[in-house]
């Protein structure tokens, strides 16, 4: 192993919109990646899912991604660790330096919202003066301090899902359309499980759908002698039934989508309070105390999935049937493919440690991990952004000091 070390270059701040082309239509033949009918994509989520389709494909367990919590297509760096495939030994790996990168930003963030001229705050305050589109409201430049989160990347997780889905892809395509559900549900248990029927979580949450138990019993069999949760056909019957209840519900694919992670009741809550259907009025304007991180991110994630998932959607059954592009999923692709991967930032060397947050590996933590508190303000319309500021790329590149063997794979990698 190569001596542990910090390399860095200039700092600066990458602005990364990643808008990437929407899932096909379910009767496209042109293959033009036009919406779905069921499942439509937003303006106002694409950066959101064009950056979680980039933490599942380009980013892998040891890059850990610095970006705003509202606006995950605000980078401000990445933290690299080398030589280790061990998630939780990475994440203790990238610790120090995460906390000390957070901590800068957070300190140039709170400097602009002071009314620091950002000529004085040298590079790093100009590109954040453009990132957030300044002159801008102070309150607006406090929040973003501090709402810095950390996403650790999941492209090796998601390439050993897509190996395991390459056998149960057409069986549960089967199924959702024997049960009268849109094929596309047939990504969630990417997010969910990364297709593993032995996926586990600390809340309880077993399988390929992730039941609960008190959710479970009411769709499957669950005794100390049998665990239907653990067969990944009759929880995709369970799963199948439990989305068309949330649809019949809710009306709407998109908050039976939610209404998987947050509850059906959550979701009408959500619907009342904000006196719209519309998925995007929902995330940008509920202000529910359990409606956090990862509920406002669900609808995204599973965009993404979907979008990785896609290709070994097309041509599978009457639904998905189009004249001009069938592959089937034993000829689909065995790995996803990556994009590259651009970030970057230096190291404060005196800024003080700040907690760390690092979302685990999805077959690890499969309802999500509880959020920190984030002001209310972080709940508002989204402040628009420029697209295209300048960026100058820098890294940090850690790599575990000599003769340090890798720690067992935990089950969630500590904060």
């Amino acid at each position: 192993m190569r001596r542990f070390g910090v390399g860095s270059l200039p700092a600066a701040v990458l602005f990364a919109l990643m808008i990437s082309s929407s899932p096909q239509e379910a009767s496209a033949t042109d293959g033009a990646g036009s919406q779905t009918s069921n499942f439509p994509e937003p303006a106002f989520l694409k950066p959101n899912v064009a950056s979680w389709e980039q933490i599942y494909t380009a980013y892998g367990v040891g890059d850990f991604v610095l970006h705003d919590r509202e606006r995950l297509g605000v980078i401000y760096g990445v933290v690299r660790v080398a030589d280790t495939t061990d998630p939780a030994h990475a994440a203790d790996l990238a610790k120090p330096a995460v906390q000390r990168l957070r901590a800068k930003y957070q300190d140039v963030l709170l400097a602009l919202a002071a009314g620091v001229p950002p000529e004085e705050l040298g590079p790093e305050g100009r590109m954040l003066w453009q990132t957030w589109a300044c002159p801008c409201e102070r309150e607006e430049l406090r929040r973003a301090a501090g709402s810095i989160r950390v996403q650790q990347g999941l492209r090796e997780k998601v390439d050993e899902g897509i190996q395991r889905a390459q056998a149960l892809l057409p069986r549960i395509l089967a199924i959702l359309q024997e049960h009268d559900v849109p094929v596309e549900l047939a990504a969630l248990p990417l997010v969910e499980s990364t297709y593993n029927p032995r996926a586990y979580s600390k809340a309880g949450a077993v399988g390929l759908w992730q039941f609960i138990r008190s959710t479970g019993k009411r769709y499957l069999t669950i005794t100390r002698a049998r665990d239907d949760r653990r067969d990944p056909l009759r929880a995709t019957e369970a799963a199948a039934r439990l989305l068309r209840h949330n649809y019949e519900a809710l009306g709407s694919w998109p908050l039976a989508i939610v209404a998987y992670n947050h509850g059906r009741e959550g979701m009408l809550t959500a619907r009342a309070a904000v006196g719209s259907s519309a998925i995007e009025d929902i995330i940008a304007r509920y202000t529910g105390p359990r409606f956090g991180f990862a509920s406002k991110n669900f609808y995204a994630e599973f965009l993404a999935a979907l979008k990785v998932v896609q290709p070994f959607l097309i041509g599978q059954g009457t639904h998905r049937e189009t004249g001009t592009r069938q592959r089937r999923v034993e000829s689909a692709p065995l790995s996803v493919p990556r994009p590259p991967v651009t970030a970057s930032a230096p190291l404060a060397p005196s800024a003080p440690a700040a907690p760390v947050e690092v979302k685990p590996p999805i077959e690890a933590a499969l309802p999500p991990v509880a959020q920190a508190p984030v002001e209310q303000a972080a709940n508002a319309e989204a402040t628009s952004v420029p697209s295209d500021p300048p960026a100058v790329p820098t890294d940090i590149a850690l790599t575990p000091p000599n003769n340090t063997e890798p720690k067992h794979l935990m089950q969630n990698p500590p904060e």
